[in-house]
């Protein structure tokens, strides 16, 4: 599993459980997001985005954007993508039950 900087929480408003994110790169609903800042580390996975109080699927970077968290967050927690690793793929002809002797 594999992490990219994305961006960094610029405001939290606590009863609504948002925090407002500056973006360096895209970032779609159902991506998987890790928020580090001083006190807490955490994953979620995105499950709103808005820009300008409109919903939306996907956000490009230079958007002033909120999302809903699952945890308090502070000005400029860091904002990482978590990227699901692809499987190696099967070379044709080798058996994966060899024994090494």
């Amino acid at each position: 599993m594999a992490e990219e900087p994305i961006g960094r929480v610029t405001h939290f408003w606590p009863k609504a459980g948002a925090a407002s994110l500056e973006l360096s790169q895209p970032l779609k609903l159902g991506d998987r997001v890790r928020i580090r800042g001083h006190g807490h580390d955490f994953v979620q996975s995105v499950t709103s985005l808005q820009v300008q109080r409109e919903p939306r699927r996907i956000v490009t970077p230079g958007q002033e954007v909120a999302i809903r968290v699952t945890m308090p967050v502070h000005e400029d927690d860091e904002v990482l993508r978590i990227v699901e690793e692809e499987p190696l793929a099967r070379t044709a002809g080798v058996r994966d039950d060899r024994t090494i002797r």
